[in-house]
């Protein structure tokens, strides 16, 4: 996906989760976020932009989470509104190649920040609109994209040994878009592969059911299964952020 895609999608998610906060009951449980009301999964989401943002203009992280971040309005919806519309404008204004602090190594660009904002506001987009009734599915080349990210950033930069095992081989294959990974378990940590073969286990399914699967947001019987579905169980019940 381009820098332009990923803007987009940050500022048309950012708008309806505007929405929802002045919109909605915020005592309103969101069932995908076990503990959390609607009240709670938009503070962080403000929460977010605003660190991320502060972080960027600071040139390094400015608070251990987005819980410690003070809202900038009393008004959870004014809040939120403001502080998307603030990094949107800030990553724009940027450029993808500008230098910026990120949390991982291997990206110091502004481009981590516009793929990482555009996935974290689809995903609580879909959990924010699951509290509501039923929630739209997550842009297919955009479930693809948080499916590489998440394999890349949040466990091979973050957590390499979280689902480590003896060569078991996971397969996940999207109907809608293009989009397939081989995932070996090594000793060290996964392997993973974009291509078509035999896994002990593969999951088939829209790229949206298969990005909110590896979130642990539905379950593998969701999902076409065919071989070791105790591999998909294994990994829902390893593989938490």
């Amino acid at each position: 996906m381009t820098p332009e895609q990923y803007l987009h999608h940050l500022a048309v998610n950012g708008d309806q989760l505007s929405e929802i906060a002045a919109t909605a009951d915020l005592s309103t449980e969101v069932p995908s976020c076990p503990g959390w009301d609607l009240e709670q999964l938009l503070t962080h989401c403000a929460g977010v932009w605003t660190l991320v943002a502060d972080s960027i203009r600071a040139g390094e992280r400015t608070a251990a989470n987005s819980a410690a971040v003070a809202p900038r309005s009393p008004i959870l919806s004014d809040w939120h509104a403001a502080a998307v519309t603030d990094l949107h404008r800030l990553l724009a204004d940027l450029g993808s190649d500008a230098e910026v602090w990120t949390f991982t190594p291997r990206i110091s660009t502004a481009s981590f920040w516009m793929r990482r904002m555009a996935n974290e506001s689809a995903m609580h987009l879909w959990d924010a609109q699951g509290a509501l009734g039923d929630p739209t599915p997550i842009d297919a080349e955009m479930a693809v994209d948080g499916i590489d990210e998440f394999l890349e950033h949040y466990i091979g930069d973050r957590r390499p040994d979280i689902f480590a095992g003896n060569g078991e081989t996971l397969h996940l294959h999207s109907t809608d878009a293009h989009g397939e990974w081989v995932i070996t378990r090594t000793a060290e940590g996964i392997e993973v592969e974009h291509a078509h073969a035999k896994g002990d286990v593969a999951a088939r399914g829209p790229a949206s059911d298969l990005l909110l699967m590896v979130w642990g947001r539905k379950l593998p019987e969701d999902l076409e299964v065919f071989g070791e579905m105790s591999l998909l169980t294994e990994w829902q019940e390893k593989v938490r952020f």
